[in-house]
């Protein structure tokens, strides 16, 4: 038995995150005895642009490289309408044949109820996303009341884990090494360069 191990978070999320899927899943298949090989990204699962790791990991699939797909939790897999989430699923269980297990929420397509529970958990992902969307909308309208909200994007001093740009640091004693290491698995905003991690080890503003 083989597994596709797929772990996902957004953009704006943290990168331990995924960490902690992987761990999770990885303790999961090596109890069973089971192999794996991992797949991880950060994009977006809920407005329904292309992943590109998660399509890379379907054709894997079709192609009866793996007999299961595991994710740590249903929505890392899809934030997408439940409609959408329980065809994507039906897709990969019903037509190529893969077993679909995700841990936190008990799913197992093995199971005879798993369609329904599936459809409970592919609700409420979705539901989870369009609430988080609406709080995030509500806290910029308060900050707006307060004069407190300049607009735009969050800096990347925000969204750098500087602890970690530190430790990096310690341990390869190198400012490109450390921007190459730190911006392996980041897109975007998260990803930093080497002059940027040299202002963070000097000193100066980042």
């Amino acid at each position: 038995m083989k597994v596709l191990i797929y772990a996902r978070c957004s953009t704006d999320e943290s990168k331990q995150d995924v960490s902690n899927q992987i761990d999770n899943c990885k303790r999961h298949c090596e109890a069973q005895g089971w192999q794996y090989e991992i797949f991880q990204e950060y994009e977006s699962a809920y407005k329904g642009k292309p992943r590109k790791v998660f399509q890379d990991a379907l054709e894997r699939i079709r192609l009866k490289e793996f007999s299961t797909l595991m994710v740590y939790m249903l929505d890392r897999f899809s934030r997408q309408t439940p409609t959408k989430v329980v065809s994507d699923l039906h897709q990969i269980v019903e037509v190529t044949g893969c077993r679909f297990i995700s841990i936190k929420e008990g799913i197992d397509s093995n199971n005879e109820m798993w369609q329904i529970i599936m459809m409970i958990f592919a609700y409420m992902a979705n539901n989870y996303s369009k609430m988080l969307g609406i709080r995030v909308k509500e806290g910029i309208a308060r900050k707006k009341e307060k004069g407190e909200y300049g607009g735009g994007r969050p800096s990347k001093q925000d969204k750098v884990n500087i602890v970690e740009v530190k430790q990096l640091y310690a341990k390869t004693n190198s400012f490109r090494k450390v921007a190459e290491l730190y911006s392996a698995s980041r897109y975007g905003n998260n990803k930093i360069s080497r002059n940027y991690v040299k202002r963070v080890i000097v000193g100066g503003d980042v």
